[in-house]
């Protein structure tokens, strides 16, 4: 299925009369374990050229992602709206940080078991937002409320394109490095982040495709990381 959608640069959001305009540097920052190849390509720490796993927003049916926007909001339980707010304050990175800081607690690890581990998790988060906003701004998808103007939104709506979530590339990076260096807890981190991710839908903010799109992604190049750092003998717990 080939389908036109809108593009975030053409359509104002609602109260607005003109477009927004975004700010697409950081799809162009240097990463630590992802090189650009020739011919826009990108290479994983192995040097071998990576196919990412996102579908194309051609191939998908933004009618049924706006339904389940509409109906979402329609319907939201108050614990739905409490997910949506807890997510949505301070940085995402603020509450994984955190998270590393009370897994290390519990597991009394030292100051540089600690350090190893935030380094390495923000150094992948990086390149995870130096990919999502060359998606981001290279296929330009608008936002929910460019689709419906009159959405019962949650939250205000960020100012840069829609798909993929950033939030939730982010947490499926993040659900494998931390599920890498702290296994015994991977459940509790699998829900924790798909729960972040799905946040955005709750808030309206996001259609469910780009969380899910963007966990994949996230996921794809958390796992990159980890082997890496399994063939550099990095352990874990």
């Amino acid at each position: 299925m080939r389908t036109i959608y809108r593009k975030w640069t053409e359509h104002p959001y609602p109260g607005e009369e003109k477009p927004p305009k975004g700010s697409p540097e950081a799809g162009y920052w240097p990463m630590f374990f992802i090189s650009r190849g020739r011919d826009n390509d990108f290479l994983d720490p192995f040097h071998q050229r990576i196919n990412w796993r996102i579908i194309h927003p051609n191939d998908i049916d933004w009618e049924t992602e706006l339904f389940i926007v509409e109906q979402t909001l329609t319907s939201l339980t108050p614990q739905q709206i409490r997910i949506a707010h807890y997510w949505a304050t301070d940085e995402l990175t603020e509450k994984i940080t955190a998270i590393i800081f009370r897994l290390a607690k519990k597991y009394r690890l030292g100051s540089p078991h600690i350090a190893r581990i935030l380094g390495y998790v923000h150094a992948a988060i990086n390149d995870v937002f130096v990919i999502t906003w060359l998606f981001k701004y290279g296929w330009d998808v608008a936002r929910p409320n460019q689709y419906d103007r009159n959405l019962p939104m949650v939250l205000s709506t960020p100012r840069f394109p829609s798909y993929p979530s950033a939030h939730a590339t982010v947490a499926g990076c993040a659900e494998v490095m931390l599920s890498y260096f702290f296994p015994p807890e991977s459940s509790r981190i699998k829900k924790a982040m798909e729960e972040s991710a799905q946040s955005r839908l709750y808030a309206g903010v996001h259609f469910k495709i780009d969380n899910n799109e963007g966990l994949r992604l996230g996921r794809q190049i958390g796992e990159m990381v980890v082997k890496l750092l399994r063939s550099q003998n990095v352990n874990a717990l």
